[in-house]
């Protein structure tokens, strides 16, 4: 089934379950909610293929949380925003831009190194198969 392609700009977002916050006495406990994470694809896309106008998003294309998780134990590995990051796992098998599968609606994604993330793309005109 065709999905529209991922273009830049285009959203990786879920709610993370694995962050760490203060506790009462200081030390780490999970947060007792997921957190939001919302991160724009602006890194690792197309250098040829446009689609509306903005880059495609590949395999490997990644983007950063935004707003970044804040109130994180000094402990918890993503307390750096830099390291909040959002990743295309694979593409289409049939799409390939540049040696790397398109992505698309649907395809896998992770948030903060977890697989709960999704992703919605928003160039409507162009449809890429898994």
């Amino acid at each position: 089934m065709s999905a529209p392609v991922v273009v830049a700009g285009d959203r990786i977002t879920g709610m993370c379950a694995v962050h760490q916050i203060p506790g009462p006495a200081g030390a780490p406990i999970l947060s007792p909610a997921p957190l939001p994470f919302s991160a724009p694809v602006t890194m690792g896309l197309s250098t040829t293929v446009f689609v509306g106008g903005q880059p495609v998003a590949l395999e490997s294309s990644t983007g950063t949380n935004l707003p970044p998780h804040v109130g994180l134990h000094v402990s918890d590995p993503y307390l750096v925003p830099a390291a909040q990051q959002g990743r295309v796992l694979s593409g289409s098998g049939t799409v390939r831009v540049e040696g790397r599968g398109v992505a698309y609606s649907g395809c896998p994604v992770t948030q903060c190194a977890q697989m709960t993330a999704m992703i919605v793309g928003s160039g409507t005109t162009v449809l890429v198969g898994p």
